[in-house]
């Protein structure tokens, strides 16, 4: 009966460590240039259980208006990101961030007539941001690239651009990013 009883809690004890072990892993995953190259291992367990999600090319939001019951009319998508280094690393990474965006009219997909600034990056849980702006440089119509977005610790980022148009309401489109360990 010992060698059954101490057979059932070693037995449980394994299970128990495996378990342990499996909740420890890391959630690190690699990230691949346009060329296939491996650019990372990245940890993105620092974002569990947030809205923020891991970077990749084409990541798009609707734009919000300040009234919950009026729609925003546009769409922006995250087409590029890398942060200043050398060599550059593909996604957001702890550092000065650039990023390619577009903003499209949610109706027809054409390239939207609008004006954009950028907010401070900000960490939500956190209560606090990046102390600077990002500069915010139009180039083809809809398209902007932000610069000197500074991510400044690992975790999960809101970056929320103003869209304005000529004529019409602002908008807010709002980018949850995680920022990998």
């Amino acid at each position: 009966m010992a060698n059954r009883a101490r057979s059932a809690m070693l037995m449980g004890l394994a299970v128990a460590v495996a378990a342990w072990m499996g909740g420890c892993s890391s959630d690190a995953q690699q990230q691949t240039t346009s060329d296939g190259a491996v650019s990372q291992d990245a940890d993105f367990s620092v974002c569990k259980d947030t809205a923020a999600v891991v970077y990749m090319p084409g990541i798009n939001v609707n734009s919000t208006t300040n009234d919950p019951q009026v729609p925003g009319v546009y769409v922006a998508t995250l087409n590029s990101a890398v942060t200043e280094g050398t060599p550059q690393i593909v996604g957001p990474e702890i550092g000065l961030n650039t990023w390619v965006v577009s903003i499209t009219n949610a109706a027809d997909n054409t390239p939207a007539n609008v004006t954009m600034t950028a907010e401070r990056p900000t960490m939500p849980l956190h209560g606090h941001g990046a102390t600077t702006y990002p500069v915010v440089t139009p180039g083809d119509p809809g398209k902007f690239t932000l610069s000197e977005i500074d991510f400044f610790m690992a975790g999960y980022w809101e970056q929320k651009l103003n869209l304005m148009p000529a004529s019409g309401t602002a908008e807010k489109a709002t980018f949850a990013i995680c920022v990998p360990q």
